[in-house]
């Protein structure tokens, strides 16, 4: 029976995507044993080979930045690994991690998601957070305190019908906002839901913050909320 060469499978799945149409991940065992000679730490670099092909002609990106940053950080089992390119696949939730092999081309992993803890891209800080039914997800979050303000993002493949021909695009990130406090994770929409995730004791010095500062908690930036969980976080006695 004829092998077919490793390399070539990739290219072979690229084509088979192309002809149906299909949308998937493909991905492969890859603790990459000649890399490994070479320096890298298997624990960083031990996952899946990362290949993701939507349908031709596909607008926008999975990513949640158009750029890999090239000095991001993660965290793996307790290890932090400085200056890494990594980008964040929020449409399969998954953080990919560029590299350059020995001979110094490209090449994309997927972290391990059981191992992975926590990452930082773009100057926003992300955690894996085990939820009530032990699945694990992603979430950037906000506050140096056991309060905190907890973002998760997805972004849908959706298709236009407006043209003749349907066309694949990636539409908008979508957002949704929680506080974390105790072990409870409570979503809020606005100001309102925001200040109830909170003992009824802080409501109104939390809603003075608020009205004193301007802040609208589903339009303030990232600064404006690490201040606003940091304050909840000194009325809770942390």
């Amino acid at each position: 029976m004829r092998r077919v060469g490793i390399n070539f499978l990739p290219r072979l799945f690229l084509m088979l995507a192309i002809a149906t149409g299909s949308l998937g991940v493909f991905a492969q065992n890859t603790q990459i044993t000649v890399d490994k000679v070479y320096g890298y730490d298997p624990l960083l670099y031990n996952g899946l080979a990362y290949y993701f092909y939507p349908p031709p002609s596909t607008q926008g990106t999975q990513y949640m930045f158009d750029i890999f940053d090239a000095s991001g950080a993660v965290t793996v089992r307790g290890v932090s690994y400085p200056n890494q390119a990594i980008n964040y696949d929020i449409y399969n939730q998954q953080l990919v991690l560029k590299y350059k092999t020995a001979i110094g081309s490209d090449n994309l992993l997927q972290i391990s998601f059981a191992w992975l803890e926590s990452f930082d891209l773009h100057n926003k800080h992300f955690d894996v957070i085990t939820t009530a039914d032990t699945i694990k997800e992603i979430f950037q979050t906000l506050g140096n305190g056991p309060a905190k303000v907890l973002y998760y993002f997805t972004r849908k493949l959706t298709v236009s019908n407006l043209t003749e021909s349907s066309v694949h695009y990636f539409a908008q990130i979508q957002r949704t906002m929680y506080v974390s406090n105790g072990g409870k994770r409570q979503k809020y929409k606005n100001n309102r839901s925001f200040v109830k995730a909170f003992p009824e004791a802080n409501h109104d010095q939390i809603f003075k913050y608020i009205r004193k500062n301007k802040l609208t908690v589903q339009k303030a930036d990232d600064r404006h909320m690490t201040e606003l969980i940091n304050y909840c976080n000194t009325l809770l006695g942390t």
